[in-house]
């Protein structure tokens, strides 16, 4: 019987991805299917149905996971590049350089899903005494709502708004922030606020399940991105290598998203 992953599809590259991850673990003697679902929702419901042995989760939708289990759920692998996430906020060069400052002044956030770009980034401004609700002019888009944040469709309009005078700032992932710096487009901005780090996606399993959970594990982190057969998939997934979770990087979103009740 094959081992089940399931994914969700927030742009047309993970079907390229999970077909040459299906195809490697099959030529190591893994017999590895997935599904693809349409929103996280889908995807955690899926888990506790029992379609799919494993979730490749956001770290909101592990969160869930974890409540809805009563605790009873893990995190059994991610990507070195789900480490330390920070949320920042943007604005003009020389315009702003703390979160006081900030007060009164219109701040753009991501979709109301998204962790790095609305929840996490909010509760942490509450922790620091400034309420994005009551202190600043928070200007939220939803985009993609259900995709938690992973296409960033939000964030990248946002800094558009931000450019264009609409916004005095904007919150954005470093991993967008490193992004915008990679081709250039990150000029006349710069960074007035940075959240404590917080860890991203992991593959979520619920410890009630009795599958292949080891066997998955050990062909996972035995992937090489230097292995042509992996190479471009590992790159479009942003991995340099497959790592085991680390549950205390979720901890201020577990506090977050009981204090929202989400």
């Amino acid at each position: 019987m094959s081992y089940r992953v399931g994914a969700v599809a927030y742009d047309p590259r993970v079907v390229t991805i999970w077909e040459d991850f299906r195809r490697w673990f099959l030529e190591q003697g893994f017999e590895l299917d997935y599904t693809l679902y349409a929103s996280y929702k889908a995807q955690v419901d899926a888990l506790f149905t029992g379609e799919i042995d494993v979730a490749w989760n956001t770290n909101l939708a592990y969160v869930q996971a974890r409540e809805r289990a009563g605790g009873a759920a893990s995190a059994l692998a991610m990507r070195d590049t789900d480490r330390d996430w920070t949320s920042v906020a943007l604005v003009h060069a020389g315009s702003f350089s703390a979160l006081e400052e900030l007060r009164g002044r219109r701040v753009g956030f991501g979709d109301s899903d998204s962790p790095q770009a609305w929840i996490l980034p909010a509760f942490a401004m509450r922790r620091e005494g400034v309420d994005p609700e009551t202190d600043l002019r928070a200007e939220r888009l939803d985009r993609d709502v259900g995709k938690h944040g992973d296409t960033g469709r939000a964030e990248l309009a946002q800094v558009e708004r931000l450019r264009a005078g609409e916004l005095d700032a904007c919150i954005v992932s470093n991993w967008t922030l490193k992004a915008l710096r990679a081709d250039g487009s990150d000029n006349g901005l710069s960074v007035a606020w940075t959240s404590p780090p917080f860890h991203h996606c992991n593959f979520t399993r619920l410890d009630s399940s009795t599958a292949s959970h080891d066997a998955f594990h050990g062909v996972l982190v035995s992937m090489d991105a230097a292995d042509p057969a992996l190479s471009e998939a590992m790159r479009l997934e942003n991995v340099n290598r497959w790592v085991d979770g680390d549950e205390a990087g979720y901890a201020d979103l577990v506090e977050a998203v009981r204090w929202r009740g989400s």
